[in-house]
């Protein structure tokens, strides 16, 4: 389910006093000010009910509105809670229980008063911002009005949402999130006569679709509201019990959490949260799991801050180091998941930690093995997840969905790449670049020694071609690993193989012209010959393959003599003719030996010939017209490459060219044999070679690391992070023999106290959290 909360989150010290399914009534005071001196208030309703006697109702809404509500509480944001919580899920929460107000329309409309008047009250220490979070049932009533489902038969219109809820706030920002099936439908208008936005189920189309509509409708009129929808493929939202909530507002916390902060500002805005859930629904392959997700930011301020999370180094927090591409998930000792990471590990990342004991479930990126570990309740700093003494653990799916969505979400790596790539697509503005610098450091005989400068580019070595080191992946398939690509142009000339005709005699109406055949364009040169080519190269040391796109330019002419000789040309018959032909083909190239410089190579292409042709035509005006088509070339040849930066290539070349066919002149086809010369000039392509250098240094890394722990009872480790002006040191001793496995949880659900606290600095592993049936549920929420 989607459930977008990012507005209202404040940042600093967690207090330590928070108890887990206790927070106090007191969050509904005014929020206490945040790092940007913002007073966030917000409005959280969960309702499992319908209206609608062929919907079921849902399980889990309730819980995603008490996820919300903890983590903005945890945050300092002044929250009131409108849910009915069902009976396990008052078990799990029992604090939040005594002070949720009900979720039936008037009780909504009466804690939206009350925030106002608690706004207005702080509007005088500073600006104020309010969320709004719905998780349920949504559906279209008779009149064609998108509403919400509340408790009690009762409903949230669209008239709601903008006449009662948004015009009377008095927030310089309003957030809007909706998780619920049809969500548009409750901010948009459907088929109004003015040509209103309608639903549109092409993927491709829907969001864009979505957006221009708020962007000059209804939220037009509010440009400091900012709004996110979320809906699957075929306008259902999912919960699913391994989360005990929806996949949409699990996605939000955890990005709400800094897995979302891709430049580790300490702050999450609209463009980042929605890059972190599109890449960790990327994975999903099954459409009737997918997600798609509407972000539209505030038009007064697209670059609005939705969280600032503060100094990383005043919080409790699980660090990710530079490299780090393993996927993580985190639960809480009541076994409720509290966030998904998978980082690209070009830079560092982190989660936020509430209080109590923390579960740590890692799976290596290619592997399907679990491991686990634990961070203990009495642990209140930054941890280095690396650092964490893992063990192995066992998992099981069930069914086609819930398969589904374990091997699809979160397998996608989130980095700047990927966020760069989204926000390019959406239109929206970007964050400054990372200013992560990351240092680390261990301990040799005694002394603490600078291992690497992850900031920095490894050099590549001059022997990676040349690895005899007997590593166990060093095998003879690794020749044809791609370690560098390379791409450059080609430009040679194109030559006439055949001697030519100066004068064609006419034979018949249906007489066929072949290019080689006629007049070229000076002397034996055709024309000339274009290329763009890219090839990749492993451990051999030129290219075993080139990909090409081909251009260019040839032309030819001829002149024709009478059918009947003795009476001379008839009225219409061709007396000259002349083309030019622009080629667009792609094709690729194969070559014979690996490191002799003279190389054969054999080769095959396909595309487009586009041809502009011209008869002169006794007693009749010029004959002119242009087309395209289609053709298929084989060709072999010797390429000269004594470096891989300049070859010298001759080639013959067949043609074969569908011919135009035309009445009273001769058809014409652009085929033959053709001689073709060209000097190709190639250079790396530095940004794919620096991300290969990358990884295999970071796999050069692991086995130092592993051979390590093989001699070494405990490494210590001290890693040196720095954003902007701040400085965190994590500094670390960790035990790598295997401890001994704990015994199980056995059930659920009532919070209980903190266990008596671990040594921080070398946790115990976690015992396996006790998983929810496993099933998927397929209501439309809303």
């Amino acid at each position: 389910m989607y459930r977008h909360l990012r507005p209202l989150l404040r940042t600093g010290l967690f207090a330590s006093t928070l108890a887990y399914g206790g927070l106090s009534s007191g969050a509904h005071a005014a929020a206490a000010d945040t790092p940007d001196n913002v007073q966030r208030f917000a409005l959280v309703i969960g309702s499992n009910a319908t209206l609608n006697p062929q919907q079921s109702p849902l399980q889990f809404a309730d819980d995603d509105a008490a996820r919300i509500t903890e983590l903005l509480r945890e945050q300092g944001v002044s929250t009131v809670l409108v849910t009915e919580f069902d009976r396990e899920s008052q078990a799990l929460y029992p604090g939040l229980v005594r002070d949720a107000k009900p979720a039936d329309h008037d009780s909504l409309l009466a804690a939206h008063r009350a925030q106002v008047a608690r706004m207005k009250r702080a509007a005088a220490k500073g600006p104020t911002e309010y969320l709004i979070y719905y998780s349920g049932h949504g559906d279209i009533g008779p009149d064609g009005q998108g509403y919400l489902t509340l408790g009690g038969g009762t409903k949230l219109t669209r008239h709601d949402l903008f006449t009662n809820l948004l015009q009377s706030s008095p927030a310089q920002y309003n957030h809007v999130i909706v998780d619920a099936c049809r969500s548009e439908a409750f901010v948009l208008s459907r088929g109004d006569k003015q040509g209103g936005w309608q639903p549109d189920r092409s993927e491709a189309d829907y969001t864009q679709a979505v957006s221009d509509y708020l962007a000059t409708q209804h939220l037009g009129n509010f440009p400091n509201t900012g709004v996110v929808l979320a809906s699957s493929v075929d306008q259902q939202t999912h919960e699913w019990a391994r989360y005990r909530g929806g996949v949409f507002t699990h996605e939000l916390v955890s990005g709400l959490r800094g897995a979302a902060d891709i430049n580790g500002d300490g702050v999450v805005e609209y463009s980042e949260l929605g890059a972190f859930v599109s890449a960790a629904n990327r994975g999903v392959r099954d459409p009737r799991a997918r997600l798609r997700v509407v972000v539209r930011p505030p038009r007064s301020d697209e670059r609005r801050a939705l969280l600032n999370l503060g100094k990383l180094g005043s919080n409790r927090a699980l660090l990710f180091d530079r490299g780090d591409t393993a996927k993580y998930s985190l639960e809480d000792h009541r076994g409720i998941r509290l966030a998904d990471i998978r980082r690209s590990g070009d830079q560092p990342g982190y989660l936020r930690l509430p209080p109590g004991k923390v579960f740590v479930v890692r799976e290596q990126a290619g592997s399907t093995q679990a491991t686990e570990s634990e961070i203990p309740a009495a642990l209140n700093k930054v941890v280095l997840a690396k650092s964490l003494t893992f063990r192995a653990s066992t998992r099981q799916s069930r069914g086609a969905l819930d398969a589904a969505l374990r091997e699809g979400l979160f397998t996608v790596p989130y980095g700047y790449g990927y966020y760069s790539g989204y926000t390019d697509r959406q239109g929206m503005l970007a964050v400054d670049e990372p200013n992560w610098e990351v240092r680390v450091y261990r301990e040799v005989d005694g002394e603490m020694v600078e291992v690497a400068d992850t900031t920095k580019t490894p050099p590549a070595r001059p022997n990676d071609r040349d690895d005899d080191d007997d590593d166990d992946d060093d095998d003879d398939w690794e020749d044809w690993i791609p370690r560098e690509v390379w791409g450059g142009f080609s430009v040679g000339t194109v030559f006439s193989t055949f001697a030519t005709e100066d004068q064609i005699r006419l034979t018949g109406a249906d007489q066929t012209l072949d290019a080689n055949k006629l007049r070229p364009w000076a002397g034996p040169l055709r024309g000339i010959d274009v290329r763009w080519q890219t090839f990749t190269l492993g451990k051999r040391k030129y290219p075993m393959w080139m990909g090409y796109f081909r251009t260019g330019y040839t032309r030819g002419e001829a002149t024709f003599t009478p059918r009947d000789s003795e009476n001379g040309f008839a009225v219409g018959d061709a007396t000259a003719m002349n083309y030019y032909a622009v080629p667009l083909f792609f094709g690729c190239n194969a070559y014979l030996f690996n490191d002799f410089p003279v190389r054969p190579f054999v080769g095959l292409g396909f595309g487009f010939d586009i041809v502009h042709m011209q008869y002169a035509r006794h007693n009749r005006e010029l004959l002119s017209d242009t087309r395209a088509k289609i053709g298929f070339e084989l060709h072999t040849g010797v390429e000269a490459r004594i470096t891989n930066y300049v070859a010298l290539r001759g080639e013959i070349q067949q043609l074969w060219s569908a011919r135009n066919r035309f009445d009273e002149v001769p058809n014409f086809r652009n085929s033959g044999f053709t001689v073709i010369t060209s000097l190709a000039v190639s250079l790396p392509h530095k940004r794919r070679n620096k991300k290969m250098a990358e990884r295999r240094k970071r796999r050069e890394e692991r086995r130092a690391r592993e051979l390590a722990r093989k001699n070494r009872q405990e490494e210590h480790i001290r890693v040196e992070i720095r954003r902007g002006n701040e400085k965190v040191v994590v500094d670390t001793q960790t035990p790598t023999a295997p401890a001994a496995p704990a015994t199980p949880a056995a059930g659920p659900v009532t919070p209980a106290p903190a266990p008596a606290a671990t040594p921080p600095l070398a946790p115990a592993p976690a015992p396996a959290p006790t998983p929810a049936p496993e099933n998927m549920q397929m209501q439309p929420p809303g």
